[in-house]
């Protein structure tokens, strides 16, 4: 009998275009769930969900730090995998 997976992560990095992650953590996080996938080992992958996303940073000419929030609509990457 084969067992499920769940794997949980406080971020999992699916997409450049899901901002559901801010670095290496949630990045390793969503490599686990695509190997998985890969080789056909059921799994699913829980997560918190921010509607704000992380912020995207860079620096100015003086070398301080800007941030800038990123909003995105989750369900406009949702999936119905359960249709017929």
């Amino acid at each position: 009998m084969a067992g499920q997976l769940a794997y949980f992560s406080m971020e999992i990095a699916l997409s450049d275009q899901i901002p559901n992650f801010s670095g290496g953590l949630g990045v390793l996080a969503g490599d686990f769930l695509r190997a998985a996938s890969d080789l056909s080992i059921p799994a699913i992958g829980v997560s918190l969900l921010y509607h704000d996303g992380f912020l995207r940073q860079e620096f100015d000419a003086s070398g301080r730090q800007i941030e800038h929030p990123v909003r995105w609509t989750p369900s406009d990457h949702l999936e119905d995998w359960m249709a017929p």
